[in-house]
């Protein structure tokens, strides 16, 4: 098993993994990504303010960045035709 690393950027800025976490392969590093950042917008979205601009790059453990989730990915937004 592969470890990786989740470093996040968004507003509060970039948040490196020091610790990372094991995944069998990159896709599954990815649906951890997504994961991740299902977690962080639940937890904005507790507080009223969903930001979307954010995203998570995976690294390999020799730093090299092996993939990109921007935050807008992770969700699906859906809104009311016709509402306000």
């Amino acid at each position: 098993m592969q470890h990786y690393y989740f470093h996040l950027h968004n507003r509060i800025g970039f948040v490196p993994d020091r610790e990372g976490k094991p995944c069998p392969d990159l896709d599954e590093a990815r649906e951890q990504a997504v994961r991740d950042i299902r977690s962080i917008i639940s937890e904005e979205a507790k507080e009223g303010v969903i930001d979307l601009n954010g995203r998570i790059d995976i690294a390999g453990g020799d730093g090299n960045v092996l993939g990109v989730v921007q935050f807008a990915q992770a969700v699906e937004l859906r809104t009311v035709p016709g509402s306000a």
